[in-house]
């Protein structure tokens, strides 16, 4: 019996990953933190770009959505403000790591 593929091995479109399990990409701890929460972000953000392009395609193909409709869609001001505390709270928990990182003042 094979064993099956360890999901580490290549990337999910079949290439060889650019970094190992637990890269290390600079010496500074805290800015080898910030490089990985922006390698994960990126990666997250692709995956749901992804995934809402092709829920967008599914649905045009269905029927249940015209082609430009999202890009045409105004927000009426109560989705506007829900959507704007939406945002705000989501950049809250992206950068909250980073305001936990003692601020020193460099005595020159």
């Amino acid at each position: 019996m094979a064993e099956p593929p360890d999901p580490r091995a290549q990337s999910p479109e079949g290439g060889t990953p650019l970094a190992g399990v637990d890269p290390v990409y600079l010496k500074d701890p805290v800015l080898d933190a910030t490089v990985r929460m922006v390698v994960e972000l990126a990666a997250q953000l692709w995956v749901e770009r992804e995934r809402r392009i092709v829920l967008e395609k599914a649905l045009e193909a269905g029927g249940a959505l015209a082609a430009g409709a999202i890009e045409r869609f105004a927000p009426d001001a109560a989705l506007a403000e829900s959507l704007k505390a939406e945002r705000n709270r989501f950049i809250e928990d992206v950068f909250k790591e980073l305001r936990r990182i003692p601020v020193t003042v460099d005595p020159q």
